[in-house]
């Protein structure tokens, strides 16, 4: 049986091949696998097909920005640098937005000494978020030296000293 994947946009034959692989990543990663699983939210996935490919584009647009800027396409992208770091911008981008969300509906009640706060998940979601936004700025990191090295006179860069740019 072939999974049917639900991608609106103008991509290629070939974009929409690597943007499923992503998906399914994110999915894993996330646990958001197993439908059944989900009773909160009635049995079906959390996040749409879009909604990946829009946290995945986010992502990529990301790790392009930013000193030496890059110009990686999804494609280039898979088949020269580390999946896991698309991936993981994307988890970022992802728990950033079921923060705000969660700060938007968040709804605390005092009475007499007692008091409650309904979908209070905010600060979990931010822990979760910083935890992950450390190892994926790294990675990101990592990948602009590499695109530094590969850079035209690259080799007057010099050796890193803790005086320069950045650390670099």
């Amino acid at each position: 049986m072939k999974k049917i994947y639900k991608i609106s946009g103008n991509y290629t034959p070939e974009e929409k091949e690597v943007l499923t692989k992503y998906i399914d990543m994110f999915r894993m990663r996330v646990a958001d696998d197993d439908p059944e699983k989900n009773i909160l939210n009635k049995k079906a996935y959390q996040y749409s097909d879009d909604t990946i490919v829009k946290l995945i584009m986010q992502s990529l647009s990301d790790i392009n920005s930013g000193f030496p800027r890059t110009t990686y396409s999804l494609i280039y992208f898979d088949r020269n640098i580390d999946d896991n770091l698309i991936v993981d911008g994307a988890i970022v981008f992802a728990l950033i937005r079921e923060g705000i969300l969660q700060m938007r509906n968040q709804i605390d009640y005092s009475d007499s000494g007692l008091s409650i706060a309904m979908f209070n998940k905010t600060s979990l979601y931010q822990g979760w978020a910083s935890f992950l936004m450390q190892k994926y700025l790294q990675d990101k990191k990592d990948v602009k030296r590499a695109a530094m090295a590969k850079m035209p006179n690259a080799g007057f860069l010099g050796i890193g000293s803790e005086f320069g740019y950045d650390g670099w």
